[in-house]
């Protein structure tokens, strides 16, 4: 069970690992302008700087939780599952802020948290069977 949480972790990961570059290196793009809802490219325009400083924090998150990962499939069990649990429930509180502060973005708040949330689940029974 540990395999699957830590599975679930990496896929988080690369799923932030993704927002990074919507958000970070292609925020004024076609495709960022659809998954985020920027109604011209003004909008991107101006919120530019903020969405690249966003992308950078899902990147750091995906990155403690590769890295975590990395540690416990090395020998280091418990450094790597506090990094996981660290960087993939950070990803499920910051998901959760989204759900309860942004309506209009609930949608991509269940889409953004729901592998991190699995993954702190599975890991943590894996753990504790």
């Amino acid at each position: 069970m540990v395999i699957a949480g830590l599975i679930l972790a990496i896929v988080a990961a690369l799923i932030h690992v993704f927002i990074f570059y919507m958000e970070s290196i292609a925020w004024e793009g076609a495709r960022a302008r659809a998954t985020f809802g920027a109604a011209d490219a003004d909008e991107l325009r101006v919120t530019k700087p903020l969405a690249y400083n966003q992308g950078f924090y899902n990147l750091f998150l995906a990155l403690l939780a590769i890295i975590g990962a990395i540690f416990v499939f090395t020998g280091s069990l418990e450094i790597g599952a506090a990094l996981v649990f660290a960087g993939t429930g950070s990803m499920l509180a910051a998901a959760l802020v989204l759900l309860f502060s942004s309506p209009e973005h609930r949608g991509a708040a269940v889409k953004q948290g729901s592998v991190p949330l699995l993954a702190v689940v599975v890991l943590a029974l894996g753990l504790l069977l």
